[in-house]
């Protein structure tokens, strides 16, 4: 028999306990974005030191504005780093993102196809890994988390892998009894 009854009580996602990010991801952002923007800065300054019409075109209080964008990034990306958090669940991994556009992505461990751990060269250094959980039937990572420790990664992965099986397990104890 069909039944569809309403639901009067939702689970709410505001209560899940986030855990921070590792204390060195906000030092992989920072590098990230400086390895972006002092490249960007010493092309302008070259191409506006030998080219004069270039010079003449950009002036200096628009140089300055360079560096206040830089300076504005770096706070930006302090506060974001502090915002996102993750909370590994019984059923789900909870992680939740966004200084101004806050958003929380809930993926059920049941619908994970498999693990990437993926660790740059300056992630390396840190001692940070980023971990890339995929669903069925997508090409790209349906929840990417960067900026947890290479510890963390693989406790997760870990946890991930055996939740089918232990879930298996308990199902073939209950028939065998």
């Amino acid at each position: 028999m069909f039944s569809n009854q309403q639901i009067d009580t939702l689970p709410r996602h505001h209560t899940i306990k986030f855990q921070p990010l590792a204390d060195n991801a906000i030092w992989h952002v920072q590098i990230n974005w400086l390895l972006f923007y002092i490249p960007l800065m010493t092309v302008i300054v070259a191409v506006r030191y030998f080219n004069q019409p270039f010079a003449d075109a950009v002036s200096a209080p628009w140089l300055l504005l360079l560096p206040v964008l830089v300076v504005l990034s770096m706070l930006y990306n302090l506060y974001s780093v502090r915002v996102k958090g993750i909370a590994l669940r019984e059923h789900d991994i909870a992680y939740k993102r966004g200084l101004i556009w806050q958003q929380v992505t809930l993926l059920p461990i049941s619908r994970v196809q498999h693990t990437e751990i993926h660790r740059g060269p300056i992630e390396r250094k840190l001692g940070l890994a980023t971990l890339r959980l995929y669903s069925a039937g997508g090409m790209s990572a349906d929840l990417h988390i960067s900026g947890l420790t290479d510890k963390q990664c693989n406790d997760i992965r870990q946890f991930v892998q055996s939740y089918g099986y232990d879930n298996h397990a308990a199902v073939d104890e209950l028939v065998d009894e």
